[in-house]
């Protein structure tokens, strides 16, 4: 990983240089040059075989998100302990095939400003940057996703995701449910059994649905029908009994509250106002997330006995996220390119989390690439969209897999945020 992080690094300065030589000699002049690379949208390493990059591209990014979707979600689950040849011959196999395809559409298939790039790069560079000190994969794997979905359109990418996922999915339940995968998943906790369905975690498994409700959501451009919304909904209560993942049933549940609020909408955008309102949602999540633990007294030496009560209680709620929280901030401190961490406390909460993982550059990067997609979606009515930025938001409190593609495609409505451009431009969302 080390080696491809460097290596598309590389590449991007050598398509720099490269756009640079031939704009030169095609004007002639150094500033004619730079003026035109720097507002033209253009292919790097020359325009030659446009149409054919640019699909080939699109097909090329598709391919490597079907490929990321089948890795985590079949040779991820319990199938690796029947088959150990999953993770220790296939999967790395299909990780070196996925990311030849992003390297691919990122270098050869994606048209770009050097305004855009720059901004793109930036982001790529400090993923890169803290990933050499933390070594955590999902934030920079997620960085490179986000640069190669330019000008792809939204709906195909989806089905890619769908095609790959459901029928996953679907191949895990049959060997789970016909006892060859995991025969006895169930796990025992405070004296209650959460199935796992095949998964080594009931978490991973809410997850892995989580992520495929919301592809589907998102697929939809038309805004979802009454009984649809119930059917969200009823997947959020079947998370809640079945494998008792309360994050993404609480988060299902939300995501339906919020799709109705969305139809009733009708997508009409919205004012300034009211878009910066709803922009302005992430930072006062990630304040309310990063304050709150302050206010914790602890009353006994367990890591969930704490007071005042009403803060226990809210800790209950969200499987000890505050406590945790508050234990992470009097074991490490904060380094400003984010560090290692250990296997307890596990900070399950987004904010708290990348603030020790990757630092606090990162931490404000990501809130404000979330803060401006959301302001642009809802500026556009694109509220299904919103609707699924907030539940996004939601599940990053009480989850770290918000990161993950897998469990969070929403994560592709942040690329017009991390291309800069604005939200009118959007338009390979569609």
């Amino acid at each position: 990983m080390f080696g491809f992080a460097n290596a598309l690094l590389l590449a991007l300065f050598a398509a720099a240089a490269a756009d640079l030589i031939l704009a030169w000699r095609r004007t002639g002049a150094l500033r004619p040059a730079l003026t035109a690379l720097w507002g033209g949208e253009h292919l790097l390493f020359g325009p030659w075989g446009e149409s054919a990059r640019l699909r080939l591209g699109q097909g090329a990014f598709c391919a490597g998100l079907a490929l990321y979707e089948f890795t985590v979600v079949f040779c991820n689950s319990m199938a690796r302990e029947q088959w150990p040849w999953l993770q220790e011959q296939l999967a790395p196999v299909l990780d070196a095939l996925m990311y030849l395809c992003f390297f691919a559409k990122i270098l050869l298939g994606t048209r770009y400003t050097w305004r855009s790039l720059g901004t793109a790069g930036c982001l790529y560079f400090i993923a890169r940057w803290v990933y050499f000190n933390g070594q955590n994969i999902w934030f920079l794997g997620l960085a490179v996703v986000l640069l190669a979905a330019k000008d792809v359109p939204l709906r195909r990418a989806m089905k890619a995701f769908l095609g790959s996922g459901v029928p996953a999915l679907a191949l895990v339940e049959v060997l789970h449910f016909a006892g060859i995968v995991a025969p006895g998943a169930t796990s025992e906790r405070d004296g209650s059994f959460r199935l796992m369905f095949g998964y080594g975690h009931p978490n991973t498994f809410g997850g892995v649905v989580f992520g495929l409700v919301m592809a589907w959501v998102l697929l939809r451009s038309a805004a979802l029908r009454w009984w649809e919304l119930a059917t969200v909904a009823g997947v959020g209560v079947f998370l809640l009994v079945g494998p008792a993942s309360r994050s993404a049933a609480l988060c299902m549940l939300l995501l339906a509250v919020l799709l109705a609020a969305a139809k009733l909408l009708r997508g009409r955008p919205a004012p300034r106002g009211a878009a910066g309102a709803c922009a302005a949602l992430t930072p006062l999540t990630a304040a309310f997330s990063l304050i709150l633990p302050l206010f914790v007294v602890k009353v006994g030496p367990w890591a969930n006995e704490i007071g005042p009560a009403w803060l226990r209680r809210l800790d209950e709620l969200l499987t000890c996220r505050i406590s945790l929280a508050w234990a992470a901030y009097r074991m490490y401190d904060v380094k400003i390119a984010g560090q290692m961490l250990m296997d307890w406390p596990v900070i399950d909460n987004i904010f708290v989390y990348l603030l020790y993982q990757f630092g606090p550059v990162l931490l404000g990067l990501a809130l404000l690439l979330l803060t401006a997609a959301l302001y642009g979606c809802a500026r556009r009515g694109r509220w299904q969209a919103v609707a699924c930025l907030l539940a996004m938001l939601a599940y990053g409190y009480m989850e770290t897999q918000v990161l993950h593609i897998t469990s969070n495609p929403a994560l592709l409505l942040l690329c017009g945020a991390v291309f800069a451009l604005p939200p009118s431009q959007w338009e390979f969302e569609r």
